[in-house]
């Protein structure tokens, strides 16, 4: 009796940890805001913005709805972020939330606010979902933002 217990316990033991592990390597979170294509650098030094933190710029032509590049107060060994500028919630590829230099960024259409600390998460509805974040790579005095 006390085997097959054991036997039961173990099982659903396995069971429980291959189910948990299975869970855990899905697939990065996919945002509402379609895929596009990025893969570029710049020099930080060119913009005065980004030489202070909770500084942005926006860079158009690039993502779905053009790149904020933020400067984080976080990470030190990388501290800018990228965000596409295409809001969560009114998903156009005319609407672009703008970020003000508080670390806001508001949504001119449905007035949707992001923190753009620590990774651009909702502040004021009717958004529920972050901005869209793109890869940043700080290295040799570039930034290089990836998908």
């Amino acid at each position: 009796m006390v085997r097959f217990s054991r036997y039961i316990v173990r099982t659903i033991l396995i069971f429980l940890f291959v189910s948990i592990g299975i869970n855990g390597c899905k697939k990065d979170y996919n945002s509402k805001i379609p895929y596009a294509y990025v893969d570029f650098s710049i020099n930080p030094t060119s913009y005065i913005e980004l030489n202070v933190p909770g500084g942005s710029i926006y860079i158009p032509g690039v993502g779905f709805g053009g790149i904020i590049i933020f400067r984080d107060l976080v990470d030190n060994i990388n501290p800018f972020l990228a965000f596409d500028a295409a809001c969560t919630f009114e998903v156009s590829s005319v609407v672009r939330v703008k970020a003000d230099g508080s670390g806001l960024a508001t949504c001119p259409s449905c007035k949707s606010q992001y923190i753009l600390f620590g990774g651009a998460s909702v502040a004021k509805a009717p958004a529920v979902e972050p901005l869209k974040q793109y890869h940043t790579f700080y290295s040799g005095g570039m930034i290089t933002i990836k998908n």
